[in-house]
C-alpha cells in the first residue's frame, strides 16, 4: 500500500478549482487497487469537506489533512485522529499586531472564519474556500480556549506580510510557532506540529506504512515539508522555484493538464 498526499489549491484542483477527469480517474484506479490519498491543505475542515463531497471523496481510502496537517481527520468515520492548535494567548499577541501595522487577520471555529473586524480581506478568503464568517468582538468569545491557526492577509503585496513575518521572527521562535506563505496573499501561522510534513509522519505512522512509500505532491511554500518528509516529494510544474528546488521530480504537466495522472503512473502504479 502507498500513500498519495495531495495539496487542493493549483495542485489536485485546476484553476478552475475543478479536478480534470483523468485525474479522477487515476485516482479511483489507485484506491481501487488498495492505495489510500490524503488531501493535504492548509484549508479549514469546513471548506475541505466541501470539496471532498463534491469530488466524492467522503469513502474508504481517503483522509483529510487540513489547517496545513494541524488536523487529521477520517471524512467516513468524522474521527479527529491529530489535533494541534494554538494558545488563545498565543493568538491574541498575533491578532494585534496584525492589527498596529495595518494587516488583516482571523482565526476559525469548526464551521466559520472569526474575524473581530470584517474587512475586504476577510470576504476576499471567506469568499475563496467558500466558508461562512462570523465578525465578533473578541475572538475568545467563540474559540473555546483554543484556535487551530491564525491567517494574516495583504491583498496589496506580499511584501507587507513579509514585513510583519520579519518583525514577528523573534516572537515565532520564541514559541516555537510555524509560519508559512500558502499563497502570495496569505501568511499563517500554526503550531509546530501543524505542518504538513507532520501530517505524513503522522499518518504513515498510523496506517503502518513505511515512509518510503509516501508520495506528496504541491505547489506552494507551505507544502515544503511534505515534499521534505515524503519518500518522494514532488512539485507540479505550476509550482514556485523554492519548491522545485527541494522536490525529488517536477512534473511535466500543470495541474491544469493531467499532472496528477502523471504522478499516480509514475510513482503509485507502477
Amino acid at each position: 500500500m502507498k500513500l498519495l498526499f495531495l495539496d487542493l489549491d493549483g495542485t489536485l484542483l485546476n484553476d478552475d478549482k475543478e479536478i480534470n477527469s483523468e485525474d479522477m480517474a487515476a485516482i479511483d484506479e489507485m484506491i481501487a487497487k488498495g492505495h489510500k490519498v490524503i488531501i493535504n491543505t492548509g484549508r479549514p475542515l469546513y471548506s475541505t469537506m466541501g470539496i471532498a463531497e463534491k469530488f466524492g471523496f467522503i469513502r474508504d481510502g481517503f483522509y483529510l489533512s487540513v489547517f496545513n496537517g494541524g488536523l487529521v481527520y477520517n471524512p467516513v468515520t468524522k474521527e479527529k485522529l491529530k489535533n494541534d492548535t494554538l494558545s488563545e494567548e498565543i493568538v491574541r499577541y498575533l491578532l494585534d499586531e496584525a492589527y498596529k501595522m495595518g494587516l488583516h487577520a482571523h482565526t476559525y471555529i469548526d464551521d466559520h472564519v472569526v474575524s473581530e473586524r470584517d474587512t475586504e480581506e476577510l470576504n476576499f478568503y471567506s469568499e475563496r474556500i467558500k466558508m461562512p464568517k462570523l465578525v465578533v468582538k473578541d475572538f475568545s468569545s467563540v474559540t473555546k480556549g483554543q484556535a487551530p491557526k491564525v491567517i494574516i492577509i495583504s491583498l496589496k503585496g506580499k511584501e507587507y506580510l513579509q514585513e510583519y513575518r520579519d518583525k514577528l521572527e523573534p516572537f515565532e521562535k520564541k514559541n516555537g510557532l510555524y509560519s508559512t506563505f500558502s499563497d502570495a496573499r496569505l501568511l499563517e501561522y500554526a503550531n509546530p506540529l501543524a505542518n504538513k510534513g507532520e501530517a505524513i509522519r503522522f499518518l504513515a505512522n498510523y496506517l503502518s506504512v513505511d515512509m518510503k512509500d509516501t508520495v506528496a505532491a504541491g505547489d506552494e511554500e507551505n507544502d515544503l515539508p511534505m515534499i521534505q518528509a515524503a519518500g518522494t516529494g514532488v512539485c507540479m510544474r505550476n509550482g514556485v522555484d523554492s519548491l522545485k528546488e527541494a522536490a525529488d521530480y517536477i512534473t511535466k504537466r500543470t495541474n491544469n493538464e493531467g499532472g496528477i495522472k502523471e504522478i499516480i503512473d509514475r510513482f503509485i502504479l507502477c
